[in-house]
């Protein structure tokens, strides 16, 4: 999660970002179109009470597991391992403290659940491909 800055661009700067970013455009078009083809075919009332769904358990989650029950800056996060990188001169990235007294089962999923992107990204490829 980033924080809520919002800068204002040019329309100079909008169209270099676009062209910057147009092979980006296309692939996100391409799977847009095939995720709402999908959608239907699914259906998109069970698609949207599945939705509700996750979002119910992700709060039940985010109120047992997490301190504040929500996001908060990486310094407040005493658990180095749960504190996201931040790349030097830009947005502070926010990531989740655990609440204190977790069983140790509680601990393990819900640190799973708040470890940040890279330490995840390492835990997929050792579970994928070994140590």
């Amino acid at each position: 999660s980033r924080g809520e800055s919002r800068k204002k661009i040019s329309q100079e700067q909008m169209r270099k970002l676009r062209a910057w970013n147009s092979l980006d455009w296309a692939l996100y078009s391409h799977f847009n179109r095939s995720f709402w083809r999908q959608a239907r075919e699914f259906g998109i009332q069970k698609l949207r009470r599945e939705v509700e769904e996750i979002r119910r358990r992700r709060e039940f989650l985010a109120g047992k597991c997490l301190r504040g029950g929500g996001p908060v800056p990486a310094q407040a996060i005493p658990d180095g391992n749960l504190r996201p990188f931040q790349p030097p001169g830009g947005e502070k990235i926010l990531g989740f403290a655990l609440r204190e007294g977790l069983s140790p089962q509680d601990r393990e999923l819900c640190g799973r659940m708040a470890l940040p992107e890279l330490p995840y990204k390492d835990l997929l490829e050792r579970k994928q491909f070994g140590a």
